[in-house]
């Protein structure tokens, strides 16, 4: 039996090739994926800032307000020394 060394390479050659042109696709869909959801947490994110947020500056000023209320009171202004 004889071996055809250079068919042999062509053959291999041909097949790492292809893989590779495989290879390229698959990165280049997994960067557009990656570029999608990158979008999408971008909007996501934009979208919860902007939601609700008067009921976040209410929450927050009666809270302050809470926090401003007297628990002791004031001396008598009456006792002179």
């Amino acid at each position: 039996m004889d071996i055809n060394i250079q068919e042999d390479l062509a053959i291999l050659n041909d097949q790492i090739g292809k893989y590779v042109e495989e290879l390229n696709k698959l990165n280049q869909q997994r960067d557009t994926l990656l570029q999608q959801i990158q979008q999408l947490n971008g909007a996501a994110m934009y979208l919860r800032g902007k939601s609700d947020p008067e009921g976040l500056i209410e929450a927050q000023i009666s809270q302050e307000e809470d926090d401003l209320t007297r628990s002791v009171e004031y001396p008598n202004e009456d006792n002179t020394s």
